[in-house]
């Protein structure tokens, strides 16, 4: 991000300093401290930052370490309500969510409620906080089966904890209304409509950071639709161009898949 001009990244009191990993770097970054605490006459919190280290030496860690007087943090550190890592995540790292889910279901009298004014919560509620994560992840089977459990049972029962058979699968429940279905979207649908949107994004060249991280790391010389995944690609490009392989696969060439896009 240092080559993009990029230092840090800022929201409301959510702040991420960046540099690079070695000590020149780092005093820098520390130097601009002091001067803001100059400024402003605000010292920073030693005890509550971290410091999250990627592809530097174990030696060269510890003395950043003891020259700045911050604990080394670990992946994934929440960042905006969401966890931020390299590295895909597993299910159980989705716990924030699934406990967000279940504490606004547990607050709500769900079984006096009837399945209509469900249907109305999930719809409207539920699938809308579910939304902000599935537009930053590209999620696994095992999470949307979870979150889709959740909403379920409390469609049918009023309780999360509580399961029954029922005669519709869930799959028909989200179908749209004029197909005899509940008009509930379809997760993995959404979470792959939300990769198209980035994969539109990179294309169009759209003017934002993680655009430009985008075109100057992995693009370089290439378009997105040439260009080739690598192992060690993280997550989420990864799935974009997995989406972006299908949709050339699929529709016979990058000219067919603007055209529908």
């Amino acid at each position: 991000m240092c080559s993009l001009g990029i230092s840090h990244l800022a929201f409301a009191d959510n702040v991420l300093l960046v540099s690079r990993g070695d000590r020149s770097s780092v005093h820098v970054l520390l130097q601009q401290l002091q001067i803001f605490r100059q400024t402003s006459g605000l010292s920073v919190n030693v005890g509550k930052g971290s410091i999250y280290f990627g592809g530097v030496r174990e030696n060269l860690k510890q003395v950043i370490l003891q020259d700045t007087g911050f604990k080394q943090g670990s992946f994934p550190f929440r960042y905006l309500g969401v966890p931020f890592s390299p590295h895909r995540l597993l299910a159980s790292q989705f716990a924030p969510l699934f406990h967000k889910l279940e504490g606004v279901i547990q607050g709500w009298m769900g079984k006096h409620l009837t399945n209509a004014d469900r249907l109305e919560l999930i719809q409207s509620v539920l699938y809308g906080m579910v939304q902000f994560w599935l537009s930053i992840f590209p999620m696994s089977r095992a999470v949307l089966q979870q979150i889709t459990s959740l909403c379920r049972n409390f469609l049918w029962t009023g309780d999360i904890l509580r399961s029954k058979s029922t005669l519709v699968a869930w799959k028909f429940i989200c179908l749209p209304k004029k197909e005899g279905g509940l008009g509930l979207p379809d997760l993995k649908a959404c979470n792959s409509s939300f990769i198209a949107k980035q994969l539109w994004s990179i294309h169009l060249q759209t003017d934002s950071i993680w655009i430009w991280w985008i075109h100057h790391f992995y693009l370089q010389t290439h378009t997105i639709w040439d260009v080739p995944t690598k192992k060690t690609s993280p997550p989420l490009w990864k799935a974009i161009i997995n989406l972006k392989n299908q949709l050339l696969g699929d529709y016979g060439g990058h000219l067919a898949v603007i055209d529908l896009m």
